[in-house]
């Protein structure tokens, strides 16, 4: 069972002061790539940061909007050469400014896969869709899916999803996003499904057996977030 913590990359002072602590914790980490469309440390040097000087298990994300294939390409084959546990390949909110550039995550993957090995490429499900779509985009065989919009109301269809994916191979890791103070106005903000900090213990025990790693996500309470999840559910 994987812990992962995602972490936003705007400044190289924040997660200097986060890698060591989550290292401690053997806890590994997903750097978005520009959140919310957001200018931020790029996720790939910022992994490979992470990976070479903390020796942390990292994933990073794909922004498909903010690169054509050739940079894709790229950002895949220097994951590769670093370490990088897995890039998750998206398309990515609107940018705050500069062109949308036009690509298909699935035809992304597919091509990707046909051209690199060694390293291991993901997508992301949304439990707002129908099973039936979310298989569909399972049988494009990505080496893992992050499954956004996991709460109360879609953890039986979650619980489907992993079904599939376990007869197929491929490993899922849904988001848990946790509530605390500052993050839950955000979530509220962006109609994203959240757990109380309460409920974090029952969570992960439900889905140590269901799931292959949780990705958690609370961007402005990140140390509460870490010290939790370490006393919870570690």
């Amino acid at each position: 069972m994987e812990f992962i913590i995602e972490l936003p990359a705007f400044s190289r002072k924040t997660i200097d002061k986060l890698a060591e602590k989550l290292k401690d914790r053997s806890f590994d980490v997903f750097v978005p790539e520009n959140p919310a469309g957001r200018p931020a440390l790029l996720a790939a040097v910022t992994g490979t940061y992470l990976r070479t000087k903390y020796e942390l298990g990292v994933y990073v994300s794909l922004r498909l909007l903010d690169v054509n294939l050739l940079h894709a390409y790229s950002a895949v084959v220097t994951a590769r050469e670093f370490g990088i546990k897995g890039v998750t390949i998206l398309k990515g909110d609107k940018p705050a400014f500069g062109e949308n550039l036009k690509a298909d995550s699935e035809e992304t993957l597919t091509f990707l896969k046909s051209k690199i090995e060694g390293v291991n490429l993901g997508l992301v499900v949304s439990l707002r869709y129908p099973v039936e779509e979310i298989s569909r985009r399972l049988m494009k065989r990505p080496d893992y899916i992050m499954v956004i919009h996991y709460g109360s109301k879609t953890a039986d269809k979650l619980e489907q999803v992993a079904q599939i994916a376990r007869r197929i191979g491929v490993k899922v890791y849904p988001f848990v996003l946790i509530g605390y103070e500052k993050s839950r106005e955000v979530f509220t903000q962006l109609n994203q499904p959240f757990i109380e900090p309460l409920e974090l213990k029952e969570k992960c025990a439900w889905l140590s057996s269901r799931v292959d790693g949780i990705v958690f996500s609370s961007p402005l309470d990140l140390q509460r977030a870490i010290d939790d999840v370490y006393k919870l559910c570690s």
